[in-house]
C-alpha cells in the first residue's frame, strides 16, 4: 500500500513556528483591531446617544465600564467574544497548535497591551527622560484605579481570565473545523480564510471595520424599530391612521427597516464579491482585480460613511 500521499497530506497540516507567528498577528488584527474596534466604536456611539449613560469622556477600551454591574457584564461578554474570535481564527489558520503553543500565544494575546506598555515605558525612560515623569503618573493612576476598588479589580481580573479561557477553547474549535474531513473550504491553499490568503486581511481591516459597524447598527436599529413599533402601535395603526405628528407607526417602522436592510444587503454583496476577487474565483486581469479591490474595499465604505449615519 502506497502511504506517501497520506504522509504528505499530514506533513502539510503542521505549520512552522514562524508561520504561526504570522498567523498570530493576522488573528490579533482581525479580532481586536477590526472586529473589536468596530464593536467599541458602536458602543461609544450608543453612549453618545445617551443609551448607556457613561458620560461624555467614556471610551470603550477602558478596563471597567462605570459602576454598573450589567454594563461590566456586557463588557466581559464582548471581551470573551473577541478573544474567542482570535482563538478560532488563529487555530483555523494554524491547523495544528500544541498545548504549549496555545498557552504561549494566548498569553501574548491577552497581555499584549501590557507588554507594549512595559516596552513603551522602557523606551521613554531611556530615550525621552523628560516625559518619563508624566508617563509614570499615568501608569500610577491606572494601577491605583484598579487596586483602590474591589469592584474594579474584580472585573479586570475576570476579564483577563475570561479572555484566556475563551481563546484557549476556540483555538481547538478552529483547528477542529479546518481539519474536519467533511469541511472542504480552505483545504487546497494553506493559510487561507474564506479562500482568501491571511495577509490580505492586513490591509482589509479598514473596510471590514466599517462593515462590522454597519452590522452592529443594523442589529440595534432593527431592535430599536421593533420596540418603538410595539410601544406606539394602536388599533387604528393597521388602518393607516397617524398618531399625531409622529405619523403612522407602521409606516415609520417599515420605512426605517427597508432602508437599513437595503444597506446591509448591498454591503454583504460587496463583501462576497470582494472575497471572490481576492480568492481568484473571478477571471480578470490582475490590474482589474486590484482596481475592484480598491473601489470596493475603500471607496464605497467611505462614501457610505459620508452619505449616511447608518455606517456609524
Amino acid at each position: 500500500m502506497d502511504t506517501s500521499q497520506i504522509h504528505g497530506t499530514t506533513s502539510t497540516i503542521k505549520n512552522s513556528l514562524f508561520s504561526k507567528i504570522k498567523r498570530f498577528f493576522a488573528a490579533v488584527l482581525l479580532a481586536d483591531s477590526v472586529i473589536g474596534l468596530a464593536i467599541n466604536v458602536f458602543i461609544e456611539n450608543l453612549n453618545k446617544k445617551g443609551v448607556l449613560g457613561l458620560g461624555s469622556d467614556f471610551q470603550a477600551n477602558q478596563m471597567v465600564w462605570g459602576e454598573s454591574i450589567w454594563l461590566n457584564i456586557l463588557h466581559l461578554a464582548i471581551l470573551g467574544i473577541t478573544a474567542g474570535i482570535f482563538g478560532f481564527i488563529f487555530g483555523y489558520l494554524s491547523k495544528r497548535v500544541s498545548l504549549a503553543e496555545k498557552i504561549i500565544f494566548t498569553f501574548f494575546y491577552v497581555f499584549i497591551k501590557l507588554i507594549f506598555v512595559a516596552l513603551f515605558s522602557v523606551i521613554i525612560e531611556f530615550f525621552i527622560p523628560s516625559a518619563a515623569a508624566t508617563w509614570n503618573d499615568v501608569i500610577g493612576s491606572s494601577i491605583y484605579f484598579i487596586t483602590s476598588s474591589a469592584f474594579n479589580a474584580t472585573f479586570v481580573i475576570l476579564g483577563y481570565i475570561l479572555m484566556f479561557l475563551s481563546a484557549i477553547y476556540f483555538i481547538d474549535r478552529g483547528s477542529d473545523l479546518i481539519n474536519d474531513p467533511y469541511y472542504t473550504r480552505d483545504k487546497s491553499v494553506n493559510g487561507t480564510l474564506l479562500d482568501v490568503k491571511w495577509f490580505h486581511f492586513l490591509w482589509l481591516f479598514i473596510p471590514i471595520t466599517i462593515y462590522i459597524q454597519v452590522i452592529c447598527n443594523l442589529i440595534y436599529q432593527v431592535g430599536d424599530t421593533i420596540v418603538n413599533l410595539v410601544r406606539n402601535f394602536k388599533w387604528h395603526t393597521l388602518f393607516g391612521f397617524s398618531d399625531g405628528d409622529n405619523g403612522n407607526a407602521l409606516d415609520v417602522a417599515w420605512g426605517s427597516l427597508l432602508f437599513i436592510f437595503f444597506m446591509a444587503i448591498s454591503i454583504f454583496y460587496l463583501m462576497d464579491y470582494l472575497r471572490k476577487v481576492l480568492s481568484g474565483e473571478t477571471r480578470q486581469h490582475w490590474i482589474i482585480k486590484l482596481l475592484i479591490s480598491i473601489v470596493i474595499g475603500f471607496a464605497i465604505p467611505f462614501l457610505m460613511i459620508y452619505f449616511t449615519s447608518v455606517a456609524g
